[in-house]
């Protein structure tokens, strides 16, 4: 007797990983890169009194300033972290991806253990390398939040 399974393998539900699904309510330009990212809620709206509110990295974190330099193969963004925790801290991980003219990622910028206390707002650089050389050099582009991950204490 023969049998068959047929299994079906689906992408991850309400996934923001590598900016899927992700919107872009900020943006400036600095030397022909665009930079993007979300902004904050409070996260507290509906919440009984009782119960702490908490919310996810991806609201909680802005990215601006996206700097290359295609010659040193160097790059960096300004990160902007707004717990938005009604009463715990949060250390945040993750990375700010840098895209080209067409759309193709050439770089990241790591974003390791930001402690931000509950309600608190903190700012910092984050900064990567790049392959130099070759013909096919970013010119221009984008940065954005890429995949985030907040543990709340």
């Amino acid at each position: 007797m023969a049998g068959f399974v047929i299994v079906t393998l689906t992408g991850a539900r309400h996934s923001h990983g590598g900016g899927c699904g992700h919107h872009d309510s900020n943006s400036s330009t600095s030397g022909g890169y665009r930079s993007s990212g979300s902004t904050t809620g409070s996260g507290t709206s509906g919440s009984s009194p009782t119960a702490a509110a908490t919310t996810s990295p991806e609201s909680d974190i802005s990215v601006s300033d996206c700097k290359v330099d295609v010659a040193g193969g160097k790059l960096s963004a300004r990160i902007r972290v707004t717990n938005g925790n009604s009463v715990s801290a949060a250390t945040y991980n993750g990375t700010v991806e840098f895209t080209d003219q067409t759309g193709s990622a050439f770089g990241s910028a790591p974003i390791s253990q930001l402690r931000v206390p509950a309600h608190e707002t903190r700012s910092t650089q984050v900064s990567g390398t790049f392959i130099t050389g070759g013909s096919n050099q970013p010119q221009s582009g984008r940065c954005k939040l890429g995949q985030a991950w907040k543990a709340n204490m």
